[in-house]
């Protein structure tokens, strides 16, 4: 009997539309021979769509977005009837807040549904930038210096903040909302004037901004995948012409030239390694993640940040990579994770929750 796969896409994202991309082609690339495959849209609003079966014939993105006029619990409810069991699995390539933080991921667990990927814990602290840096400093894992504050504090204190950050952190340095991803929100700030104005921005997408030393040096990406035991990717860089990637250099650029593997030493790809699985394993992941690194001229190493769910674009790095590793085809890693998001579950599914009692 074929297992069914539900893809949720779309959501309350500011990453809405990579969601959609990496859908598509998550959704073209299934194997329908081995699988019944369902698409589920979650509305900008956070509203669910009817589920829709995805046959041999390719799909293109103008089928991708749909629409409903049902309330939010309405809507719910569609989700909930959708024909989800232990039997079928999700994949939530769901990019950002309400999709990679953890909130997924606890609905799926409260109702015994297998799913690709990491689990609530470890996706809320990854998408969290702050939480994940101050976790991952206990593991002696080399990070760029960083201040954070929340916006109640920013306008308790503003200037405050701002010295704060210009005597730990000074210029130029990077200014990001602690809970978004695909480079949104993000300034560059070269001159302490910039600062101020990169915060206001940072906050219009999260209530908490992290202000961070800029690193100069190539980035260069792991990937992992696995659960008890971890796979190291080979590494990968971007042919780049610029200090920073926006979110249309990320997503808008089609012209990127990925170089795998990455242009780096030997000892330095074990460093990147060693230290890609200490993140793996002190975050509690499961099925994958992109550790992503700068490397600096002297082979300084600092870790950027990690990514519980990476893009699976037509020219994401992290299916880029797997391949290349595993000689496999891009539909045979997706065949891998759903294996590993089965074996995730059943290994919860045996976890004992109370207490016998004996007579």
């Amino acid at each position: 009997m074929k297992k069914k796969v539900f893809v949720l896409y779309g959501g309350k994202s500011g990453e809405h539309d990579v969601s959609i991309a990496s859908a598509l082609n998550v959704l073209n690339a299934l194997n329908k021979t081995y699988y019944d495959v369902f698409a589920i849209y979650m509305t900008r609003e956070g509203k669910w769509t009817e589920p829709w079966k995805v046959g041999d014939t390719p799909i293109s993105e103008t089928d991708m977005r749909k629409t409903t006029t049902t309330s939010y619990t309405e809507s719910l409810r569609t989700f909930l009837a959708s024909g989800l069991d232990e039997q079928s699995i999700v994949f939530p390539v769901m990019h950002g807040t309400y999709g990679e933080d953890g909130k997924m991921q606890g609905l799926l667990d409260m109702l015994h549904i297998p799913y690709v990927g990491n689990g609530v814990a470890a996706s809320a602290i990854a998408m969290d930038k702050v939480m994940s840096k101050e976790l991952l400093n206990t593991h002696a894992i080399p990070q760029a210096t960083f201040v954070a504050f929340t916006h109640a504090e920013y306008e308790e204190d503003e200037s405050h903040c701002l010295q704060k950050a210009q005597d730990i952190v000074g210029v130029p340095c990077y200014v990001k909302p602690a809970n978004m991803g695909s480079s949104i929100g993000i300034s560059r700030c070269a001159t302490k004037n910039e600062l101020a104005q990169a915060i206001l921005e940072a906050f219009r997408y999260d209530e908490k901004v992290l202000i961070e030393k800029e690193i100069v040096g190539k980035e260069v990406l792991i990937a992992l995948t696995g659960n008890q035991n971890i796979r190291c990717s080979v590494s990968g860089e971007w042919q780049r012409d610029v200090s920073f990637f926006d979110y249309e250099d990320k997503y808008m650029d089609t012209n990127l030239t990925p170089i795998i593997p990455a242009q780096i030493s030997d000892d330095t790809y074990s460093k990147l390694c060693a230290y890609a699985k200490t993140a793996f394993r002190a975050l509690g992941c499961a099925g994958l993640l992109r550790a992503d690194f700068f490397v600096t001229e002297d082979n300084d190493i600092y870790l950027n940040e990690v990514n519980t769910m990476p893009g699976f674009t037509a020219h994401s790095m992290f299916p880029l990579l797997v391949q290349k590793t595993e000689d496999c085809t891009y539909g045979e890693l997706l065949d891998q994770l759903i294996m590993l998001g089965f074996a995730r579950h059943d290994r919860n599914h045996r976890i004992q929750y109370t207490k016998e009692v004996t007579s």
